[in-house]
Parts: C-alpha cells; structure tokens; sequence
C-alpha cells in the first residue's frame, strides 16, 4: 500500500477524504478502512458529512465506501459524496507554506486545523488533567497551571494556557500552539522545549500569541490579524 493514496481532513461536524487520483481503488477502499481503524476517538458518537476529492468513483464504489464507513466508524454518516467545489489542489508530498501565515485570530479560524483530524475539548482542563489526541487539539476554554495538553498535530487553546503544552508530540516540528493568553509553565514542539517569560507587558491586556519552530529554537510572536 502506497503512503499518502488517502488523507482525512475534519472537523466537528465533517469530514473530507482526498484520494490520490492515480491510485487503484482497492488500495484507497484499503487504505480508508485502515485510517478508519486508527482514528476511532474522532469517529466515536460522531456525526459526519462526508466528501471526498480526487479520484473519481463509480457509483458502486461511492456505495461500498459509504457503507464502510456507516458500518466500521461508529459515526453517524450523514451522507458521502464527491466535492465538486473547485479546491486548491492538494498535494500529500508537498511542502507546506509558513504556518505562522495561516492564523487569522480576528475569529479564531486556524487554518492549520484542515490539514488532519481535529479533536475539540470544551471546558477547563485543570490541575493533573492530562487531554491528549493524535491529530490537531482545540481547547475551547482554559487550561489552568497543572493542566496538559499534548497532541501530535496543533494545539490550539481559545482561552488562557498556563499549563504544560506539547505540540508535534511526533516529531513533527510543523506544529504550531496558538492561544488567546499563552503562558505556560513548559511548551514543547516536537523535541525543542521552552518556557516564555513570566511577565506580560501591554498592562495587563491579554493578545493573540503563536509558537513555532524555526531552526531548533522556538519561537513566540504576538498574532495581530489582518484588517
């Protein structure tokens, strides 16, 4: 089986399968149910729309694949359908541009977020709670000193990190953390570790900050979004 004939780009509420075009069906309809297989705590209690990109498919095929993923998902599957929105061409070897371009914080729309599986936790993660996922992470709240947070992907946290964050929990030196008040006791990305300053400057007022990786030194900036 070829690496990259298949990728899973989700959210909440939907999920879209992008297939290599050249790629025989049986090593997508494979490849599918062994991402499927791998990705059981997105899938669990879910309900999903589903499209998919890339490789034609027959309406047999459409068929087997829905019922692949109505049958071994544990999801509620909504539908399952080509996209025929014109997207911009997707390409699993290429290169991704600079992350830190892809925030826009003005509605905390973090683009980054398409780029795999997101798994979204609602509420405080508090002291000794550990919340883990191997994909992207969004905390839609705080995570208090004490608290971790650790992902494989991006952490994203829509409130205040003082806790302990880990993103690109891999290796993958990629993977951004964004937050709303980002001042946590340790932040990891992949095997580089730092800790911001404790002071705030701007007087208290709390801005939009991002850490990524550049060399092998992380590095944190204040995200002011385009007008």
């Amino acid at each position: 089986m070829h690496e990259g004939s298949v990728i899973f780009k989700g959210s909440l509420n939907w999920l879209t399968i992008i297939m290599k075009e050249d790629e025989d069906y049986s090593t997508i309809f494979n490849q599918i149910e062994e991402k499927i297989a791998s990705s059981g705590r997105f899938f669990k209690g879910a309900t999903l729309s589903v499209k998919y990109r890339g490789k034609k498919l027959s309406k047999e095929e459409e068929r087997k694949i829905f019922e692949l993923l109505r049958d071994k998902s544990g999801a509620k599957i909504n539908s399952f359908e080509e996209d025929t929105e014109d997207p911009v061409k997707v390409q699993p070897e290429q290169q991704q541009p600079k992350l830190h371009s892809k925030i826009r914080m003005s509605n905390f729309y973090f683009k980054g977020l398409e780029e795999g599986i997101t798994k979204f936790h609602r509420g405080t993660v508090r002291s000794g709670q550990l919340v883990s996922f191997d994909g992207n992470l969004v905390v839609i709240g705080d995570v208090n000193p004490g608290g971790e947070v650790c992902a494989t992907g991006h952490v994203v946290v829509m409130g205040s990190l003082r806790g302990i964050v880990h993103a690109g929990a891999n290796g993958n030196k990629e993977a951004l953390v964004v937050a709303l008040n980002l001042q946590p006791t340790q932040l990891r990305i992949a095997d580089v570790i730092t800790r911001p300053p404790d002071e705030k400057e701007m007087g208290g007022q709390f801005f939009p900050e991002l850490a990524y990786i550049k060399g092998d030194t992380v590095y944190i900036e204040r995200y002011l979004p385009a007008r």
